[in-house]
């Protein structure tokens, strides 16, 4: 599987502590080498089509869209705010 994380992701990521950038960069290589393993707690979310989350600690999450094999990260912050 292919990742690719958008500006807007990036930017995100940038602003959470690194306690919490450390743990999603395990959760990304998690993704990338099996999608549907039960440590990501993947969701997909309703009322938008492809688009899925996946946990990277308690309180956070990242989204993206599955698209021919490709992750397109686009959000990732607190699981309170990035469903908004």
């Amino acid at each position: 599987m292919r990742i690719v994380r958008t500006k807007k992701f990036e930017r995100m990521l940038g602003r959470l502590p690194a306690s919490v950038q450390k743990v999603y960069r395990g959760q990304e290589n998690l993704l990338q080498e099996n999608p549907r393993d039960s440590r990501l707690h993947l969701k997909k979310l309703q009322g938008i089509e492809d688009t899925y989350s996946f946990r990277i600690t308690r309180s956070y999450r990242a989204l993206f869209i599955w698209e021919d094999n490709t992750a397109w990260l686009f959000a990732i912050g607190d699981r309170k705010d990035i469903y908004n």
